[in-house]
């Protein structure tokens, strides 16, 4: 573990003397989440970012303590992190990779969390991303099942007001299940000045292997959606909400109603302290059927000096 912390912190060192910055700590950051099925997650992160600029250009290492429950049942996991960031404000296209061991049941995984933006045009990008974790169910845990994530984005505006999002991904888990993902996002800025936009969002997934209990896992699964979405700058913070209600389908089953609500705010950019918190709440479904509902908070709060 000490040979790991030390090649998790080298790149501190040999980026060091390339960019002036200054140094900040992420102050107690959290992620609670429960849903209808009793499992219960709480996440609370420590950080150091000795190579800050501001809140979109980073460097530095976290530590992370994860707390699941549900029932009578409990199981805990730790996580350290190597985190690099760099975002451009202007159009919020860049790259964030977050590296790091979690360890869970005394076993060590590999985790990652990379997102890589390409500007391709004056109206056209596309990212690229990677994950790889553990799956959050109570089976999967007990199991030590994990996922490796990946895909790519492409947006593309068009006359003047319109904008569609594109994604094809796959999730490849280690009991032996593929799962092929298809979403997209056909966005209206029908008031642009308020900051208020329609969305028509479909997604659809299919899975390879049968399901073993591990987690929620039909053959196929898909989801059209109407919502209305309000992204507003006001003073340098950013606040943003989506409401949006639907229809969801799981095999051959009938039609069911899917609802999701978001909210987000963000403060300033360069401050003394950056905050960003967020909550969501969404009924769709779940092991136990159609009736499944999930929600969470959290905040990350950065303080640099």
């Amino acid at each position: 573990m000490r040979l790991f912390l030390l090649l998790l912190c080298l790149p501190l060192y040999l980026f060091a003397d390339e960019t002036k910055s200054y140094k900040a700590i992420e102050i107690p950051s959290f992620l609670i989440s429960h849903d209808s099925e009793n499992f219960n997650v709480k996440k609370i992160t420590l950080g150091a970012l000795p190579l800050y600029n501001d809140a979109l250009h980073y460097q530095g290492v976290q530590v992370s303590d994860f707390s699941y429950s549900s029932n009578d049942w409990s199981k805990s996991s730790t996580q350290v992190n190597y985190i690099n960031k760099s975002i451009n404000k202007k159009d919020y296209i860049g790259y964030s990779v977050n590296l790091g061991v979690k360890n869970l049941d005394h076993h060590n995984l590999a985790t990652a969390d990379i997102n890589y933006g390409i500007k391709l045009g004056e109206t056209t990008a596309s990212e690229v991303f990677f994950n790889r974790d553990y799956v959050e169910t109570v089976n999967s845990l007990n199991g030590g099942i994990y996922y490796n994530y990946y895909g790519a984005s492409i947006q593309q505006e068009f006359l003047n007001r319109f904008t569609l999002i594109g994604l094809i991904a796959q999730h490849q888990f280690s009991d032996d299940n593929t799962r092929n993902h298809v979403r997209a996002r056909l966005i209206y800025d029908i008031l642009p000045e308020y900051g208020i936009n329609l969305q028509l969002r479909h997604r659809r997934f299919t899975n390879s292997d049968d399901p073993k209990g591990n987690y929620f896992n039909p053959d196929q699964y898909f989801e059209d959606m109407l919502a209305v979405g309000y992204r507003k700058r006001i003073e340098g913070w950013m606040f943003s909400s989506l409401v949006g209600m639907g229809k969801q389908k799981i095999n051959g089953d009938k039609m069911i109603d899917t609802m999701l609500i978001e909210a987000e705010v963000t403060s300033p950019l360069v401050n003394r302290f950056y905050l960003n918190s967020k909550a969501g709440y969404n009924e769709s479904a779940g092991f136990n059927g159609p009736d499944y509902r999930y929600q969470y908070i959290q905040a990350n709060l950065i303080f640099n000096f």
